[in-house]
């Protein structure tokens, strides 16, 4: 599913249209089909295609970090120190490995890990991350994507963690993201 719509939505970023009509689910009861509400939508003309990729990968990542704190920001499961300005490397270390744990919860993938290199005992920045998730829901159209070198991919630890470390001061900066047999390594900079 996730190939699909991934690239569907780059079909649709090559050359976005300035005016389209989007269809909108319309509230319906359990036994009723499906109904859907035409809209028109004009987009801003100033925004290249390279604008809507960045800004959909920000309302990912956004979208993924706040679903993850309604779920469970009141809870023991909690991403720590995440009202914290600019944490220490070992406070991001915690909040990201707390990240992956929360993907696994929610059966993102097998297994799956953070890791920090190259961190003062003060400000992270400059510390190197490293995500790994093992057979993550997405290893096939990861790679499928990637192997057709598209410009939007479903790297989906990678949107959330430059959406978290955004809200905590930090630019993730260097990201890769590689693909080796059934692993997904996400690598990125803190700046």
């Amino acid at each position: 599913i996730s190939f699909a719509q991934y690239n569907t939505i780059l079909r649709e970023l090559v050359d976005p249209p300035l005016i389209f009509t989007e269809q909108i689910p319309v509230e319906v009861g359990d036994d009723e089909p499906q109904r859907f509400d035409s809209v028109v939508v004009k987009r801003d003309p100033s925004l290249t295609s390279a604008d809507l990729i960045r800004r959909h990968a920000d309302l990912v990542g956004t979208a993924i970090i706040d679903k993850l704190i309604e779920k469970f920001g009141k809870t023991a499961s909690a991403i720590p120190y995440i009202e914290t300005e600019r944490p220490s490397g070992e406070k991001v270390l915690q909040m990201m490995k707390q990240l992956v744990n929360l993907f696994l919860v929610q059966g993102f993938a097998f297994d799956g890990s953070a890791a920090m290199a190259t961190s003062s005992a003060g400000d992270a920045s400059g510390a190197q991350v490293t995500i790994t998730f093992n057979s993550p829901a997405i290893l096939w159209s990861g790679q499928s994507l990637q192997a057709k070198k598209a410009k939007i991919v479903n790297d989906f630890a990678l949107k959330a963690s430059r959406a978290l470390m955004r809200r905590v001061g930090y630019e993730v900066v260097g990201e890769t993201v590689k693909y080796a047999q059934n692993n997904e390594l996400t690598t990125f900079t803190l700046r």
